[in-house]
């Protein structure tokens, strides 16, 4: 369960996101390659973007075009993938208009060292959503390093530096768990811990999904079980 983009933001497991309690599975589509226009980018720029990491931008498909802007940048990048597909079905069933996307991806290399990259490659699909993509862009990066959210009931578990918060509508509200456990094997990673005669338990699996409600994408699954209750919901890797 190895995923290279978790193995760059997240020290304790290699994350994986998917399904809400609406959770669909995400079937491939027919990609298609497209040009797009060169870019200009400071050298700042292209240090800090040229390796493979975990980005954060626009993503823009049309019939002529395939771009990508980075989070502040102000030149839009060719867009390549692997992905089967996979972006041009999530672009499609959230309206065929611009998304922010959190993507695991490096800019394409230049014969000429001083020249800007005109591409963006992507490796790996993390988050994607319709709801106001350029409001997306100008928040910072989740300080989490793993957050799981759920809907009906609405919940989330933030993980971090090994603790893990849960926050909740129904009692108890808010637990906070320390001394976290955590378990990584094929596919999925789990965390467990105990605090005040609760015991928490989040597995995060890799599989796409959407949730229903909010219209977003996840890399990977969420299940939580708190004591005898089970919760579903997704997952997402933060700074």
């Amino acid at each position: 369960m190895r995923s290279a983009a978790l193995a760059v933001s997240l020290p304790l497991a290699y994350l994986l996101l998917a399904g809400c309690s609406k959770e669909k599975e995400i079937p491939p589509a027919a990609p298609a390659p497209v040009a797009a226009p060169a870019s200009t980018l400071s050298q700042q720029e292209l240090e800090a973007e040229s390796s493979w990491s975990v980005k954060r931008g626009v993503l823009t498909l049309t019939s002529q075009t395939r771009t990508f802007r980075s989070c502040g940048a102000t030149v839009d990048l060719t867009l390549t993938e692997q992905l089967d597909g996979l972006l041009d079905r999530i672009y499609a069933d959230m309206g065929n208009k611009p998304i922010y996307v959190e993507v695991y991806g490096n800019k394409g290399e230049t014969p000429d060292p001083q020249a800007a990259p005109t591409s963006f490659n992507v490796e790996e699909l993390l988050y994607a959503t319709t709801e106001n993509p350029a409001g997306a862009c100008a928040q910072p990066m989740g300080s989490y390093e793993l957050q799981a959210r759920g809907s009906e009931p609405s919940w989330s578990i933030d993980v971090q530096q090994g603790t893990m918060l849960l926050k909740q509508m129904s009692a108890p509200t808010e637990i906070k768990f320390t001394a976290v456990e955590t378990a990584d094997t094929e596919g999925t990673v789990t965390y467990r811990a105990g605090a005040d005669r609760h015991v928490l338990e989040l597995v995060i699996t890799q599989r796409g999904c959407r949730n229903a409600i909010t219209n977003e994408f996840y890399a990977y699954s969420a299940t939580a079980r708190l004591d005898k209750q089970t919760l579903s919901g997704c997952a997402r890797v933060g700074g």
